[in-house]
């Protein structure tokens, strides 16, 4: 995964839609750099949540660049894994770390937040691998769906909940009777 190693503070944020199975899902962008993605209930709100994190109100443009756009796309589809720049920079070393390491999970498949601590060699750090995947920025692009409770539960979701989590990992093929990797 490519991202900024300084700390950006972009002056001007751009974003579009681009339709999902899930439906609307936002990305604010700083020229090639994708820095932010949800799926919120309209722009307004995205709009809102972008000024909090970037301190910016952001620009409305009426599609996202084609090539990333496409690669969202080939993303969503399961085509390929979304290769194209993410801004963490406002993450730390750890968060970055975490979401690193969650990219590597093939889609259909499951880790537990044991699995990915121990990973990236932070084998008690369970708890802080959930906090590292609640500031995910970029939820449906770096895939912490894919992360669930040793138990098998779900567990949270930042980028919709529960019921969000579950759907993606069924139109993954996600198969959560089967034992998670843990």
């Amino acid at each position: 995964m490519r991202h900024t190693d300084e700390s950006i503070a972009p002056r001007v944020v751009s974003y579009a839609p681009i339709s999902t199975p899930l439906g609307y899902l936002f990305v604010a962008y700083h020229g090639q750099t994708v820095c932010y993605a949800a799926l919120l209930s309209g722009k307004r709100a995205f709009e809102r949540a972008c000024a909090r994190m970037f301190g910016v109100r952001p620009v409305s443009e009426p599609r996202l660049p084609e090539d990333m756009a496409k690669q969202i796309r080939d993303h969503l589809a399961g085509i390929r894994r979304f290769s194209g720049r993410i801004d963490l920079s406002q993450l730390t070393p750890f968060q970055q770390r975490v979401l690193q390491k969650i990219r590597t999970i093939p889609a259909g498949q499951v880790r537990s937040y044991g699995w990915v601590a121990k990973a990236i060699g932070a084998e008690r750090a369970a708890r802080a691998v959930g906090t590292a995947l609640a500031k995910n920025p970029v939820p449906l692009l770096i895939p912490c769906h894919r992360v669930v409770r040793s138990d098998g539960h779900l567990g949270n979701y930042s980028g919709g909940g529960t019921a969000v989590k579950a759907k993606l990992l069924a139109f993954e093929g996600a198969d959560l009777e089967r034992r998670v990797h843990s």
